[in-house]
């Protein structure tokens, strides 16, 4: 059942303000008085896939908004600071009637904070060469927004059973009239066997505007330190829901395990060359959690057209997207060219020939 609570929002017991969560402190923390308030730590464990699978309750006292502009489905605490989209900075959210959907297992709170997120994405945005300077000079701390993205963490151990057939290419000297040469062959061969392995903590991405290759490229997060499910850490963020089924979740953590253990059994063997490989693999043991993990969304318009890039909330790790300035490249370009043209010219015509 959803935890109940009377109160929606968390007062200072200083001075009776609203409190935020700090990621530099780990505890709310009120920024008015700077009085602090620590958050009930508790251990969280993974559920089992095959009993617990269907819809369970959600958090009472969140809200759930829906952007017309991007689409995002975004979770807001009764006491969120403010009701606005985290990916493209909408202010025309619409509030949604019902929730349904499981509730947060684990949270991976925030620990780096919107100065430092900034600090991350700027030297993210200093590296991008044709990234606009209109961008560049407007890059503010204010477009970043801390949000609590929904995961699914798997755990599962497999067991495969493999057959396939695999060439290994060698050299042999042979003569063509009055010349030798040497010729690639290859060697054919066959390979079977049993391979098992065991995964723990895998992470599958579970919302609407962020996806799998993305989260790779945030990857990893310190899953170990992740809290069990206080709604206090939410205090000044937004949570995005989850619109992915733990089925289908799970089917995207097979799909990454069967590559994983492709490559597992193949590293097995020396070949050059895959006529083909097949991998039956069952699974045991199924683990999951829900867990939210923090991310740092910088949202903004250019051209209109939407852009973002992501700050990994326990890390600095930057990702994302950035638009192409059309003067930067061709002028990169035509440089290019230049010097090119120029070397060719100093080579051939300028006494640099031996």
């Amino acid at each position: 059942m959803a935890e109940n609570s009377d109160v929606s929002v968390i007062k200072c017991p200083g001075c009776g303000a609203d409190m935020l969560f700090d990621p530099e402190k780990g505890v709310l923390a009120c920024p008015y008085c700077g009085g602090t308030k620590s958050v009930e730590k508790r251990i969280t464990v993974k559920r089992d896939f095959m009993l617990e699978r269907g819809d369970g309750d959600v958090e009472q006292g969140a809200s759930e908004y829906e952007c017309p502009n991007c689409g995002a489905a975004v979770v807001l605490e009764n006491f969120a600071t403010t009701e606005e989209c985290p990916y493209c900075g909408a202010t025309n959210i619409v509030k949604k009637e019902s929730m349904q959907g499981l509730k947060p297992d684990s949270i991976l709170p925030f620990s780096v904070t919107r100065e430092n997120a900034f600090a991350c994405g700027k030297k993210w945005l200093k590296r991008k060469i044709f990234a606009p300077t209109k961008l560049k000079r407007n890059f503010r701390v204010e477009q970043f927004k801390g949000i609590y993205e929904p995961t699914f963490v798997f755990a599962a151990d497999t067991m495969s059973a493999y057959d396939g057939k695999l060439g290994e290419d060698y050299y042999v000297t042979v003569r063509r009239g009055k010349e030798t040469v040497r010729e690639r062959r290859t060697r054919w061969f066959f390979v079977s066997g049993g391979y098992n392995k065991s995964y723990d903590d895998l992470v599958v991405e579970a919302a609407s505007n962020l996806d799998q290759s993305q989260m790779s490229k945030l990857l990893p997060y310190d899953l170990g330190s992740a809290e069990q499910y206080k709604r206090e850490y939410l205090a000044g963020f937004a949570a995005e829901r989850y619109n992915e089924s733990l089925d289908d979740s799970f089917g995207t953590a097979k799909g990454i395990i069967d590559d994983d253990l492709r490559s597992s059994i193949l590293a097995q063997y020396h070949y050059d060359h895959v006529a083909y490989l097949n991998v039956n693999t069952s699974y045991a043991n199924i683990k999951f959690n829900y867990t939210l993990l923090p991310v740092w969304v910088c949202g903004y318009k250019f051209r209109d057209k939407l852009w973002s890039f992501l700050v990994n909330g326990r890390t600095g790790k930057a990702t994302g997207k950035c638009p192409v300035s059309i003067p930067k490249a061709i002028f990169t370009a035509l440089f290019a060219a230049g010097v090119i043209g120029v070397l060719i010219w100093l080579f051939f015509f300028s006494g640099y020939i031996g």
